[in-house]
Parts: C-alpha cells; structure tokens; sequence
C-alpha cells in the first residue's frame, strides 16, 4: 500500500530565527506547501482553516504552549484527524513519553541541521502511516 504525498505542513513556531531557518530550509529541500504560525491560538485558526496534512508544534511558545494546542485540536473535527509532531529541545525521555500520550506522533529536536529538516519530516509522515 503506497501512503499519500505529503502536501501540506503548518509549522507552530514562536521564535523568528528558527521560522526562518525552517522557510529557507524547507524551500530548497522539500516539495510540499510550509505555512506559518506565530502562536497557538492562530496555529489553531490556520489549522481548521488550511486543512494541513501534517502540523508540527513548538513545546514552548508564550500565551497557549503545544500542549495546550495539541488538546484544542482533537476538539474540532476539522482537525482531530490531523497529525501532529513536536519541534521542541525537550527531549528527556519522560518529556517524549509525554508528548506520546498526549496524541503527539513523534519529535523533531532542536537545534536541527537545516539540511537534514526535510528528510525528518518525511520520515515522521512515513512512519505515521506505517503504524
């Protein structure tokens, strides 16, 4: 069985150096659409809004965190459904198990390579889809 293209990803991300490693990154490196949130509450709103195949969160962003997020999204049916990775330098183990239980499909960890960035999301969208 052969899983879907990944089309589109919305990236939750608060700090500006890191959305821009992760634009310019994701530009020469990818094939897919990357859109942009700055906080939960507007990751949310694009999130209903765009329909993304994949949605990788920040742990830590000011006002409503990822995890915070991750629950807001399972409520509305547009998109309970959608996957949803961590982009986050807490990695301790407890921490993954965390983000696991809470619905998270997996981690990327900062600081990332930016040339490596694209093969991880791949990797997270062949896995999810391996399950």
């Amino acid at each position: 069985m052969s899983i879907q293209a990944l089309k589109h990803v919305l990236i939750v991300e608060d700090e500006e150096d890191i959305v821009e490693i992760l634009r310019i990154a994701l530009a020469f490196n990818s094939s897919y659409e990357v859109s942009f949130a700055k906080t939960g509450p507007e990751g949310l709103q694009k999130a209903i809004i765009l329909q993304p195949d994949l949605i990788l969160l920040d742990v830590l962003m000011p006002g409503m965190n990822g995890m915070e997020l991750i629950e807001e999204l399972k409520i509305f049916p547009e998109t309970k459904n959608i996957p949803v990775a961590f982009i986050t330098s807490r990695v301790l183990k407890n921490e993954i198990l965390e983000y696991q239980k809470r619905g998270g499909i997996g981690v990327i960890e900062k600081p990332f390579a930016p040339l490596e960035i694209s093969e991880k999301i791949q990797t997270l969208w062949e896995d999810f889809h391996h399950q």
